[in-house]
């Protein structure tokens, strides 16, 4: 059983906690679960990032799937969102879809009302508070505005006076909640008699700015949180929040997923309720005491900080990375360590043609294919299996997998995020049965550090190829493809050294094409041109070892060679005019001398061409 899920925003306790729910039944049923996801929230400064990101929505190929599951709402981005809508509807397979209909799917919603409507009427009606503010998520994403919308309801109802100073934006994080302490005490500002945040990082980020003021909670400020993380039940006081019951959605989506796929029918709508746990911040006292187990608390913290060191000595490493070769060694040293069983990373296209690109980018030229996009082929340059790394030449993209890979079959969770720079697209990773908590979020990390990697690996595989195009500039000729001057001294410099070291001497030999003017003049400058590069093509044709071949001028050419004897230097001579045919035609001068530094070769050259110029005289005199 293969089952696709698909969310965004991993990171968050609503998300996370839902995957894992799935997951837990998986193992269950030792089912295949492939989570495609991303980072993938929507921050206004970062776009390219994020379009980047949301690009692994266009990877999956539903097709190879039984079923999927997938929450739309935790895409941010309402083009991406309904792409995916449009794409499972086209798949046609058994759906279960968070909140958002799509046909043919059952749809399992949180009633993100009840929970947090009882939680503020409790404030209000148990504890007699009035003055109450809302710090709610970013603006426009969506479960905070459902959390705004009911707390705005229930104040109005309340009769409770609403004014712009009761509602502060935040991002999720704990650091939102203390710079908002921070905010009013700086401004002097009277505080409210409780802080309601829209999810728990940010209730306990209040509550640790105001611990560090010397403010007491609930003594002077009542706090309450949204989502019962993990965290919410080792803070003290402990916090007052609401469950809205994620993990147990995440059972019940794989469930009705599985009938679904057996052809059962059932109900196509399911809700979710959430519920308040009042605690210590609020001034109560639990009446459920179950807490999260201690030690299973402290074992997830300690593998994350081993895990994150992991992270960090890799990061130092991939901060010089200039090449594939040793993106794979780091890579090497550290995934083992971390404890997953399998790890990919597909790029985009083949060997091949990542090389033609870096042709086509050196050259300041812009590639034919849709860089934003994934392409038809991947090509997995670094794969890890139980224990042994490989590597995979190209396939079909829509496999996911290398067809001759060695994931596992059955019972296996594979985490597949994007590798980007910006929009551009890369390829992907895939992570495979990596039993970290997600909440860690060690595995956005290591592919936030994979992205910098690749992108620096790719800036300096382009500029390797300009400076190979300059350096080819530089030295070759361009119409013939032989050396020219510069080339030729850069050369002849180790064939010199070579010589002495080898008790050999430099046979030097110097040809005239004969009859080029009279081409240019009645055949044209272009019919020259090729005229010159037959004599080059017919010079290549004779070379051997390290001969260094010059096109020194307009229609003069040099050979230089290392050679034990001067006899054996005349044969050389011969052997390279025997390749000169019709309809080319060259007068050709030669010298033979040991030297021992580039400096003497200039001599040698000029002793050339007085004899070449000697041979032209003799030619001419001979057709009279």
């Amino acid at each position: 059983m293969n089952i696709a899920v698909l969310f965004g925003e991993i990171g968050f306790i609503s998300r996370y906690k839902i995957i894992e729910g799935i997951r837990d039944r998986a193992v269950r049923d030792k089912a295949n679960i492939v989570l495609y996801t991303c980072e993938g929230f929507l921050y206004e400064e970062l776009k390219d990032y994020i379009a980047g990101e949301y690009n692994i929505f266009d990877l999956p190929a539903l097709e190879n799937y039984d079923g999927v599951i997938v929450d739309l709402d935790s895409i941010q981005n309402h083009q991406t969102a309904e792409m995916v809508k449009n794409k499972i509807e086209e798949a046609n397979i058994p759906c279960i879809s968070f909140n958002q209909i799509i046909n043919n799917a059952d749809v399992i919603r949180f009633d993100n009302e009840s929970g947090f409507k009882k939680m503020l009427e409790h404030l209000i009606q148990e504890h007699g508070v009035q003055n109450i503010v809302y710090m709610s998520g970013p603006k426009g994403n969506r479960d905070a505005e459902q959390r705004k919308d009911v707390f705005l309801n229930v104040m109005r109802e309340n009769g409770i006076e609403i004014t712009d100073d009761c509602m502060y934006y935040g991002d999720f994080n704990f650091e939102s909640g203390r710079q908002m302490i921070r905010d009013y005490l700086v401004a002097g500002k009277e505080l409210p008699q409780a802080f309601v945040a829209a999810n728990d990082y940010m209730a306990i980020g209040l509550m640790e700015g105001l611990r560090k003021a010397g403010i007491s909670v609930p003594k002077r400020v009542i706090i309450t949180g949204y989502d019962n993380c993990d965290l919410a039940n080792l803070t003290i006081p402990r916090l007052s929040t609401v469950d809205r019951g994620e993990f147990a959605a995440g059972q019940l989506a794989y469930d009705r997923l599985i009938n679904k796929i057996k052809g059962e029918k059932e109900n196509g709508f399911c809700i979710v309720e959430g519920k308040p746990i009042f605690a210590d911040s609020c001034g109560c006292t639990m009446l459920d005491k179950q807490k999260i187990n201690s030690n299973t608390y402290v074992d997830m913290q300690i593998n994350m900080d081993r895990n994150l060191d992991l992270l960090k000595g890799l990061s130092i490493e991939f901060s010089n990375m200039d090449t594939l070769e040793k993106f794979e060694q780091s890579m090497e040293k550290y995934i083992s360590r971390m404890g997953m069983e399998f790890f990919y990373f597909c790029q985009c296209g083949s060997r091949e043609s990542y090389y033609d690109d870096l042709e086509v980018w050196a050259s300041g030229r812009n590639v034919k294919h849709d860089i934003t996009k994934f392409q038809s082929l991947a090509w997995c340059p670094i794969a890890y299996e139980d224990g042994e790394w490989r590597s995979y030449s190209s396939f079909d993209i829509r496999n996911l997998f290398p067809p001759d890979s060695q994931y596992k079959k059955e019972n296996s969770c594979y985490i597949v995020m994007p590798v980007h720079q910006g929009k551009v697209c890369i390829g992907y990773s895939i992570v495979g049965n990596f039993h970290e908590n997600f909440s860690g979020r060690v595995i956005q990390h290591l592919v936030l550090n994979i992205d910098q990697a690749i992108g620096n690996i790719r800036k300096q595989d382009i500029m390797r190829t300009m400076l190979a195009k300059i350096n080819q500039k530089w030295q070759y000729d361009e119409l013939t493809g032989l050396y020219n001057r510069s080339g030729m001294w850069n050369k002849s410099e180790r064939l010199i050294e070579n010589a002495v070291k080898q008790n050999m001497g430099v046979a030097l030999f110097f040809f005239d094409l004969d009859g080029l003017k009279k081409i240019n003049d009645t055949k044209g400058h272009e019919a020259g041109d090729q005229y010159i590069k037959l004599m080059a093509d017919m010079l290549l044709a004779g070379k051997k070892d390290d001969d260094v071949m010059v096109r020194y001028g307009g229609d003069e050419y040099i050979v230089i060679s290392k050679q034990p004897t001067e006899e054996a230097g005349r044969k050389k001579f011969q052997d390279i005019i025997s390749y000169i045919k019709e309809p080319i035609s060259v007068s050709a001068g030669y010298v033979f001398r040991k030297i021992s530094s580039l400096s003497e070769l200039k001599p040698l050259i000029e002793e050339a061409d007085r004899r070449m110029y000697d041979n032209k005289k003799d030619r001419k005199i001979a057709r009279r």
